[in-house]
């Protein structure tokens, strides 16, 4: 039974632990699409992160920075080539904070979808720490 709770503690911490981290992303992706400022930036460069995947940074301009770079979440095909043109939505207030706008409705589902799926994981661990108590 000590098993038991131990493993169920374990579930509520690490789902826990998922879930403000997916919120604080869900947060950050839902302010950008409704408060960001669009902008056309431009493919410059492809990144092989570990695992066979391709991402690809792409620069933008925001008001008098024009040095500003965003990197794509990593895919299995490269979502653009080097030299095409993108849209970028980045946070007025700080405009280092960007991200891709094709990006952006993809990352609030995802992120709905896994919040769901976590806060379950993490409700049902504790319901299951009080039916062995």
């Amino acid at each position: 039974m000590l098993a038991i709770r131990i493993f169920l503690f374990v579930m509520v911490c690490a789902s826990s632990l998922v879930l403000i981290t997916n919120l604080y992303a869900l947060r950050k992706a839902k302010r950008l699409e409704s408060s960001g400022m669009r902008v056309e930036g431009e493919c410059v460069d492809h990144y092989w992160p570990s695992g066979g995947y391709v991402g690809v940074v792409c620069a933008y301009s925001a008001g008098d920075r024009a040095d500003l770079s965003v990197r794509s979440s990593r895919y299995s095909v490269a979502p653009v080539e080097i030299g095409d043109v993108v849209d970028v939505i980045y946070d007025p207030q700080n405009p280092e904070r960007s991200m891709l706008s094709f990006e952006v409705g993809k990352r609030v589902g995802f992120d709905t979808g896994l919040s769901v799926v976590v806060g379950t994981l993490a409700v049902a661990a504790v319901a299951g720490i009080l039916l062995t108590l």
